[in-house]
């Protein structure tokens, strides 16, 4: 993949509206960036997948998918993919795990818009451990490190999607509701012409929880913290959550049921070690 895109780069490249996406993994990104690219402006458009932070997105970028029509094209070679998406094509370019910056400087001479995509920090946090539990070679010190990380950025996104020059869209209410999703186009000033939420988007392994499922009205993306209730490492970093002030904050504002959740948990459990 590396040799496939290392030919063409961003200088060459015009299109003619430009979205820079930004999410956590386990956000739901791909089933929301799959549901954008379905309702691109003339039916056509180009994806540029988990791009490395200020670099060229054609050289840095996992994967690169046209659209046409709102469906992929099997198409392998990169430069017949920008044949394909056509003059002035539709982007979308994502980052996965950062922040975006406050004024990112443009990729591209079209218009850029910022979009953050978001998940309840109950439901996103018990999918990503459940995710990096699942990799081998990852102890519980790896586990712990990678969700210390984790909470931080996320704990910063929350900060940014209060911002006047992001558009957010949290992924739970976008898997509820089908008035969400009608709204959220018209934010993103995209055509409406594709409501549904289409099928599991198997970028980053599929669903953390229900991997053979194909159909996203399947998934129980709404039950995640029920369904890591009783794990220990889950327990233990809603236990460190719930001792973070500042993340404590920006859950108040932006997801208050979680953030009461783990303010009650913060007065009922304990956490005692007594060394022998």
């Amino acid at each position: 993949m590396t040799q496939a895109l290392r030919t063409p780069s961003s200088d060459a490249f015009a299109p003619g509206r430009v979205l820079r996406v930004y999410g956590m993994r386990r956000s739901g990104n791909h089933a929301l960036i799959n549901w954008i690219m379905r309702n691109a402006p003339g039916g056509n458009g180009l994806f540029l997948n988990d791009c490395r932070h200020a670099g060229d997105p054609f050289k840095t970028a996992q994967g690169v998918t046209v659209f046409e029509q709102g469906s992929e094209l099997p198409i392998k070679p990169l430069r017949r993919k920008l044949q394909a998406a056509g003059k002035a094509p539709f982007t979308v370019v994502s980052y996965e795990d950062r922040v975006p910056p406050p004024q990112p400087k443009p990729l591209f001479e079209a218009p850029e818009v910022c979009v953050i995509i978001y998940r309840s920090f109950l439901h996103w946090s018990a999918s990503l451990l459940r995710k990096i539990q699942g990799n081998d070679g990852y102890g519980p010190l790896d586990r712990a490190r990678v969700m210390s990380k984790s909470l931080c950025i996320y704990s910063d996104m929350l900060d940014r999607v209060q911002g006047e020059d992001v558009i957010p869209l949290c992924y739970d209410d976008w898997m509820a509701d089908d008035d969400y999703r009608a709204t959220a186009l018209e934010r993103l000033d995209l055509p409406g012409r594709d409501l549904d939420r289409g099928a599991v988007q198997r970028y980053g392994g599929g669903s953390s929880f229900q991997g053979k499922v194909a159909k996203v009205r399947d998934l129980a993306t709404d039950q995640r913290s029920d369904q890591m209730a009783e794990d220990l490492e889950y327990k233990l970093l809603l236990w460190t959550a719930a001792r973070d002030l500042g993340l404590m904050v920006r859950l108040a504002d932006t997801f208050p049921d979680d953030a009461k959740r783990l303010s009650k948990l913060l007065d009922t459990a304990k956490a005692e070690v007594s060394l022998p």
